[in-house]
Order: structure tokens, then C-alpha cells, then sequence
């Protein structure tokens, strides 16, 4: 619970805030007041305009011509909106770090710099916020940041020294829980909810992070109970989300954020939340208590490639502690706009703002002097026009219709397996380490960023298989919870990945892996002629692979995120015998690429070949590492 020192203080922080008003601000109860917020998401350092090919989803939403997002275009949009707006705030949902190569080179400034100059009014901390460590995000925000960071579910503690800032202060003394926004009359609070699921080590007291998390709906209830009787509006600025499966859409979401119960939500207007990357549109509407009020819930989707724009009519209330008399949306509308190349009369329907584009030049120059992001090293899945536009169907994708393993994700993990010095007997990544397709066309540098946007690098460590087993049950069991879409991709392994059947010692039912073997191509089946054929959604096969011995040692190659315990990998956290390679992900399957299948005159077009536009690379297709079933989902 919070502290009577801590209700004293928000108390006083209001007090200061109408001391500090200079002008008189206009009564507006009883009134019908039109207010817009502006609502980005998980940016993920995408500033400047990117390639990509756009999903079904995305281009239902209007995305629709390359290349796309960009803080300076999502800027002219922001000032676009509130030239015609009486009264705006530009709220973010966290992860403005972490995803291209400007993050990796300069470490979150030019994100904090960026998104001040655009004009954010303000923004939750997302998780991968400290991806670089609690000193880095405190020095950033110190250095940069013009807007207030929030997460009202931390609990600071003494932070250990090398997080602390030369002057003594550290993250508690930039971070608030909550902020108070006046709009020209219209009083609103604003309450950040953290991610903390995804922050490895975050439960263990004296972490690295210098915080230790509060219970979600603890914390909500505390903030709205001191907050709503002095507000207009109390809205939530969340990084919570769903779940970490970033696959998931906005048809298969039934309640983002449904941990919120009714009785938390009470006295909440909105929650503008992130995390899932998802759009929910139209927005949701939640009951949340029995005076007709309800919660307003949007998701604007993520990658800077739209904003979302939600127009509302507030009727002020006269007396913000009574729940009847309380100011309340009325209607609204939301609009979630595509940030891409369209054309308006000839012209870029969203242009640069010039102050901003101005602002990010030298780190595009930086950025092109130390990493060639045009260069190509391999292509995908030829045709014989590679200058026709890309098929979204040819591609090496990094999910599988089954929910078991992927292409891309077998790829990924062979090429940590099969690494120099590394040689394991098999590998096991986590699947949303893998954040992109590798679409038709043109494998380029950039495009590998993309995939791989974290420094993750290969790990080897050996597991007994009692700890193989323990590690894949629980795979299934994180697997379950998420429609049983395997959270984990493999290589020099198989097993079915059970998400409803006896999986206790006396037939309890739950979620675990059963028939587990050591190999490769595992579901090969002997047909009556003598040839074998692989059935990827068939039985495992001993006869070519081998069981999993309980008291063997096997050596094992993962990547060092998992082997620290994230995402929830305990298991390989405990193991002592890990050995980082330093070699990243990224590096390691761009070097696996550049020995594979070399292209050849079969994929021309009669006039212009691969290889004389790009050299001699590799040309890959759906035949290298396809789904073979070494996952296999199963429900008994």
C-alpha cells in the first residue's frame, strides 16, 4: 500500500501547480469541451523512413507505399492535429528504444531529442527502456528528454552506484508516477504503467534497475483514488499489454489490458496502451462502474507507422469526487493514420518537418559512415522478374500457420548450432527475438536490423537432460498461454509441445513437452517402398533420432538474453557452465547465409540476373530449413 507521505505529496504537487498559473484559467462546468490526444506506441527507434512489406493488417489500417514512418513526418502530422485542435496532449506508450541501427549507435539520444522537438507532451517507460541499463535511460532522459517519463508501478529503490549520476541523482529523480496536465481549463492526470514481464531480474531485490515492481491494480487503485476528485480526466499511459506475442491482431484480442478489473478501472476515462504492437480499432469500451461510466481503450499499433488520433467531447462535471457528478466523455472518434509515402498533388502527403529532419541529419550521416544498411549478401526466393514488386506470400517467415516451429526460426537456430567454436548438439532461441520476415527480394543490412534490432549473441552452455526437459515444459507451458504458439524456436531437436493433456505425475492436466529427441528430421516416416519421407505433423521416430537421456550432458547453444533468465528462461538463469561467444545473432546467421545456396542463371529474368546486380550471393527459398515439425503443438 502507499504511503500517507506519498498521498500528502501528490497532494502537494497539485497545491504547486495551481500556485504556479499565471493566468486565470476559464470555469468550464456544465460545459461540452471538444479535447484530442495524440497517441503513439512502441516507435522502437524507427526515426527515419524504412522499408518494409506490409502485413494484411497493416494495409487494412491504409498503410500502403514505402517506405514508412520517421519522426520527422510523424512530427508535421502532430502539428497538423494541433493546428486544428483547441486543445491536444501527445501521449506515448513506451519502447521509443531499441529496433534499428541509431539506437545501437547512439544509445537513446537521438530518440529523447527527437521526440522533445516533435512535441510529446509525455510518455510511460517501456521495458525496452533499459535495455541498456538503468544508468543509460536515466542519463538520456536527464540529458534530453523535455517531457515527462512516468510509471506510477516502480518502486525505487537505493539504486546500486553504477546507476547513479554524477550529481548523486538516478532514475527515481526524473521518473513520476503520475502528471497533471491543465488544457486550457480542462484538468487531466495522467498515470504510467510500466511493463514489468518482459525486465529480466526484475522480482530479485537490489537489481541492477534500482526498482522493484508494485502490484498493477495496487498501484492504479492508490493513483485514481488520489487523483480523480481533482481532475477532469484521469488517463492511463500503459506498456502493459496482453501478452509479449507480438503476433497476436486485433481480431483475436478480446480485452487488451482485461487485468485491469471493474474495480480498478473505476474513475479511469482511457488507457492508451502498447506493448502488443496491435491496432484496436474501433476503440474498446470497458464498464467500470454503475453510474454509466466507462473506460475508453486504444491501441495505435507500433514501428512509427501510424499515429492514432482520438476526438472527444468531455462534459465537464461540477464535482470530480462524486462519481454522478464527475465530468465524463460524452462521444468520441479515433482515427489511426498511416505514416508512409503516399502522394498528395504530386507531392509527400506527410512531409518532414524541417526543424526535425534537420535535427536527425548528422545521425543518418554517422549512421551510413559506419554501417553499409544497403548492402545485400543474399535474396530472397527469386523469381524470374526480380524487379517486379515483392509477393508477401514468398517469404521466409518467422511464424508458421501450425503455431510449431518457423522457417526463419529453424534458420535462425541452425546458424547458432552450426556457428565456429560453437558446434552444439542443438540450439534454442526464443521466438520473439526475431522481429521481422525476410521478404522477397533483396536481403540487405538493414533489413537484418530489422530482425535482429537487440545485441543479443550466442551462448553456449551445457544442460543435463533433466534441465532440457524442465526448459522445454517450460516452453509449453508459456506456449499455452499464448494460443499455443510456440515462444521458442530449434535446431538438433525435436519434441510435441503438449498444451492441454496429462502432464502430471498422476495424470494432472497441464501443459509440458512429451516425446522429446535429439537429431534432426525426427517425424521421418518409412514408407512400404523403403523410402523415407518427413512428415512435419506426424509422430517422433526414434529409429532416426534419439531419445533424450535424463542423466546425459548435452552441449547447447542459446542466445545470452535467454541465458540470463529472460523471458522468463529460470532454468538456463541457474546453469553456472554458460559461456557467452560474443557473437551476435545477427552476424552469426549472416555469416550462416553467405555460405548457402549460391545463385544461378535460373533466377534472371533473360535480361538481368541476381548476380549481375548484386554479385555473388546466396539465393534462398522456401526449401532451406522449411517447417519440419521440430515443434510440434498437440492438445491430448
Amino acid at each position: 500500500m502507499f504511503s500517507r507521505l506519498a498521498a500528502v505529496a501528490a497532494i502537494a504537487v497539485l497545491t504547486l501547480a495551481g500556485c504556479t498559473v499565471q493566468q486565470e484559467q476559464p470555469n468550464l462546468a456544465g460545459q461540452d469541451i471538444r479535447m484530442t490526444f495524440i497517441h503513439t506506441s512502441d516507435i522502437h527507434s524507427r526515426l527515419f523512413p524504412y522499408n518494409f512489406v506490409p502485413n494484411t493488417f497493416d494495409r487494412a489500417d491504409g498503410l500502403q507505399i514505402a517506405p514508412f514512418g520517421g519522426i520527422a513526418r510523424i512530427a508535421t502530422l502532430a502539428k497538423r492535429i494541433r493546428a486544428g485542435s483547441n486543445r491536444t496532449l501527445w501521449l506515448d506508450s513506451g519502447d521509443c528504444f531499441q529496433g534499428a541501427p541509431v539506437f545501437n549507435l547512439f544509445k537513446g539520444e537521438a530518440e529523447m531529442r527527437s521526440l522533445s522537438l516533435a512535441g510529446m507532451d509525455g510518455a510511460v517507460l517501456g521495458n525496452h527502456e533499459f535495455d541498456l541499463g538503468a544508468k543509460n535511460l536515466f542519463q538520456q532522459i536527464d540529458n534530453w528528454a523535455s517531457y515527462p517519463l512516468l510509471a506510477a508501478n516502480y518502486a525505487w529503490d537505493d539504486p546500486p552506484p553504477g546507476a547513479i549520476g554524477a550529481d548523486g541523482r538516478s532514475l527515481r529523480d526524473v521518473v513520476s508516477p503520475f502528471m497533471i496536465y491543465n488544457v486550457k481549463g480542462l484538468r487531466i492526470a495522467v498515470i504510467g504503467m510500466g511493463n514489468v514481464s518482459t525486465i529480466t531480474s526484475i522480482y530479485e531485490g537490489g537489481n541492477s534497475l534500482g526498482f522493484r515492481p508494485i502490484a498493477d491494480e495496487e498501484a492504479l487503485e492508490q493513483w485514481v483514488r488520489i487523483l480523480r476528485p481533482v481532475v477532469d480526466l484521469v488517463v492511463v499511459v500503459s506498456h502493459l499489454g496482453l501478452e509479449e506475442d507480438e503476433d497476436l491482431t486485433a481480431a483475436q484480442v478480446d480485452d487488451p489490458n482485461q487485468e485491469f478489473k471493474r474495480s480498478t478501472l473505476a474513475g479511469v476515462d482511457l488507457i492508451l496502451g502498447g506493448h502488443l504492437h496491435i491496432v484496436t480499432d474501433p476503440p474498446k469500451l470497458i464498464p467500470n462502474d454503475d453510474e454509466g461510466h466507462n473506460t475508453i481503450l486504444v491501441h495505435s499499433g507500433a514501428f512509427a507507422k501510424f499515429v492514432g488520433r482520438l476526438d472527444m467531447t468531455v462534459r465537464v462535471g461540477t464535482n470530480n469526487a462524486v462519481p454522478a457528478l464527475r465530468s465524463r466523455i460524452t462521444s468520441f472518434t479515433f482515427d489511426n493514420i498511416p505514416i508512409d509515402s503516399k502522394l498528395c498533388d504530386g507531392k509527400p502527403c506527410l512531409p518532414e518537418d524541417p526543424e526535425v529532419a534537420n535535427l536527425m541529419w548528422p545521425y543518418s550521416v554517422k549512421i551510413n559512415q559506419e554501417i553499409d544498411l544497403n548492402g545485400v549478401f543474399a535474396y530472397i526466393n527469386p523469381s524470374t522478374t526480380p524487379d517486379e514488386p515483392p509477393d508477401i506470400e514468398a517469404r521466409i517467415g518467422r511464424t508458421d500457420a501450425s503455431g510449431g516451429d518457423s522457417q526463419l526460426g529453424n534458420l535462425v537456430a541452425r546458424s547458432m548450432q552450426l556457428q565456429e567454436a560453437v558446434q552444439a548438439e542443438f540450439a534454442i532461441t526464443n521466438s520473439l527475438g526475431i522481429r521481422a520476415d525476410f521478404n522477397q527480394g533483396p536481403l540487405t543490412v538493414e533489413q537484418m536490423f530489422n530482425v535482429f534490432p537487440f545485441e543479443n549473441s550466442i551462448t553456449v552452455m551445457y544442460l543435463s537432460g533433466n534441465e532440457v526437459k524442465e526448459t522445454l515444459d517450460f516452453i509449453a507451458r508459456r506456449s499455452s498461454g499464448r494460443g499455443c504458439r510456440t515462444q521458442a524456436q530449434v535446431s538438433g531437436i525435436a519434441f510435441d509441445m503438449v498444451c492441454g493433456g496429462a502432464c502430471g505425475p498422476n495424470g494432472e492436466r497441464g501443459a509440458c513437452a512429451k516425446n522429446i529427441a535429439i537429431g534432426d528430421k525426427c517425424r521421418r516416416q518409412r514408407q512400404p517402398d523403403g523410402s523415407v519421407v518427413n512428415k512435419p505433423d506426424g509422430p517422433i521416430n526414434f529409429e532416426f533420432c534419439a531419445p533424450l537421456v535424463p542423466s546425459a550432458l548435452y552441449r547447447v547453444a542459446v542466445n545470452d538474453y535467454i541465458a540470463a533468465g529472460g523471458s522468463g528462461f529460470d532454468v538456463l538463469k541457474r546453469n553456472t557452465s554458460k559461456q557467452d561467444t560474443g557473437v551476435s545473432l545477427r552476424d552469426g546467421l549472416r555469416v550462416f547465409l553467405n555460405g548457402r545456396n549460391r545463385c544461378s542463371e535460373q533466377t534472371t529474368d533473360g535480361s538481368t540476373k541476381v548476380t549481375q546486380l548484386y554479385g555473388a550471393i546466396s539465393c534462398l527459398d522456401n526449401t532451406i530449413e522449411a517447417h519440419d515439425g521440430r515443434i510440434r503443438p498437440v492438445f491430448e
